[in-house]
């Protein structure tokens, strides 16, 4: 067997792995078949930092840090070429491409990768080989370095080599690929489930304000439960599930609309309950858009000119679970979609208009919608809410320590009328949201 067809195993104490093995099987396949002309589906050469670029679109699949990556990009400018080949002039058939080897120091290496740690850059070392990006082929005393070739001695080199790029490019364009059909796929199912939760919300709303016969406040509790806020990692599978959740919630709000106007032609009876007439109020406008002057009603807040203590910032980081509410899925951007998410919120809360009108009348718009971010963040729907059974049997729901708050609209209506006597900030609230949720982190963190 010629010496280079042997498996290259690692110097010292490193023991061989499967993995790494079976890498340098495979470059070995590669690198013939571009040497006999058989190369099928794969490249012989490739740009070194276009395929770089694509190795950092598919690292979390390798299962790589951006830190190994780092080390790979400085293996890569210690290669003089810009092209990786697997064929070399004058390289024996069936031989390793000697052009694809590396030999830095660790010092040289280290000094490429931003002053790398000596233990750090072997950690990361050993995680490229265990992924197969690289080979170490490891002299007999670890040390680095290219032999020159006698009259008849091939010429022989030590160090990092980068063939598996070479032969695994092929493999690492499928593997972006799929990545990319995948982050479309969660992209339009995003898009999908922030249209069906705007159209239920609405609709359920509409339902809830105008008093309309049906089962509006199961949908309402169905609604909350499904519009939980999105987790960045939700596999495709799960958003899916949660699309047609949404989709089917929203189009039986539709029939149930569709129901109460059918009945509403037949009887003339415009449908609304005693208690939604003796709750309005034709100051203010009950519509989730807001309000325009044209419409009679009153017109958002001039928040650039209104001195606000708390910015949007601070309020997103105590009250998070608000921008699950929001239409847009790139989430929310200003006051005004923040205010848009609090009118959307509001009757799934069970917060009724009147209660709504009455703490703006008192808190100004943006506060009030703040108050209700707050009460959504501490109320049994919240995404940090936890329920646990009792010592009598009976099921008990708290957010990050604190009981859960049962009754969102009642609570409301009492931290207006202590804001009206100036027994209420927001400050506290807000800081004890935060608060709490730190504290919880710590007690569960290991």
């Amino acid at each position: 067997m010629h010496p280079s067809t042997l498996p290259a195993t690692p110097f010292g104490r490193r023991a061989a792995s499967l993995g790494q093995i079976a890498s340098q099987v495979l470059a070995r396949e590669a690198v013939a078949a571009a040497q006999s002309g058989a190369l099928s589906n794969q490249p012989s050469a490739v740009h070194k930092w276009q395929l770089f670029r694509l190795l950092t679109e598919i690292r979390p699949r390798l299962g790589l840090s951006d830190r190994s990556l780092g080390v790979l990009n400085a293996l890569l400018t210690f290669h003089p070429e810009t092209a990786l080949s697997l064929v070399s002039a004058g390289e024996e058939p069936g031989s390793e491409p000697r052009g694809l080897i590396v030999f830095p120091s660790n010092r040289a290496l280290a000094g490429r990768a931003n002053g790398m740690d000596d233990r750090t850059l072997r950690r990361h070392l050993a995680a490229l080989a265990e992924a197969g990006l690289i080979i170490r082929r490891d002299s007999p005393n670890g040390k680095r370095y290219a032999r020159r070739a006698g009259e008849d001695t091939p010429a022989q080199s030590f160090g990092f080599d980068l063939t598996p790029l070479v032969a695994r490019a092929a493999e690492f364009e499928l593997m972006a690929e799929e990545l990319r059909r995948e982050a479309r796929r969660t992209r339009m199912l995003r898009e999908k489930i922030s249209l069906h939760r705007r159209d239920a919300a609405k609709l359920i709303a509409l339902g809830l304000d105008e008093g309309l016969a049906g089962d509006w406040s199961g949908l309402r509790l169905r609604f909350m439960s499904l519009a939980r806020p999105l987790r960045s990692g939700l596999p495709p599978d799960a958003l899916e599930a949660l699309e047609r959740g949404l989709a089917s919630l929203s189009s039986e709000a539709a029939s149930l609309l569709a129901a109460a106007i059918s009945i509403h032609k037949k009887t003339g009876n415009d449908g609304h309950s005693d208690r939604h007439q003796s709750n309005s109020n034709a100051k203010f406008s009950h519509d989730l858009e807001p309000a325009s002057k044209e419409a009679g009603g009153t017109p958002p807040s001039n928040l650039e000119t209104k001195p606000h203590v708390f910015s949007l910032g601070m309020v997103t980081e105590a009250c998070p679970d608000i921008a699950a509410y929001h239409s847009d899925p790139d989430g929310i951007r200003s006051w005004s979609d923040f205010i848009a998410a609090a009118r959307t919120i509001r009757p799934m809360l069970g917060i009724s208009p009147s209660a709504w009108d009455e703490a703006v009348t008192v808190l100004g718009e943006a506060n009030a919608a703040v108050t209700v971010a707050a009460l959504l963040q501490r109320s049994e729907f919240s995404s940090e809410a936890r329920s646990s059974v009792t010592a009598e049997g009976k099921t008990a729901i708290t957010v990050n320590g604190s009981p859960a708050i049962r009754s969102p609209g009642g609570y409301l209506r009492v931290l207006t009328e202590k804001a009206g006597e100036g027994g209420f900030a927001l400050g506290p609230l807000l800081m004890a949201l935060i608060g709490q949720r730190l504290k919880a982190k710590r007690a569960t963190a290991p």
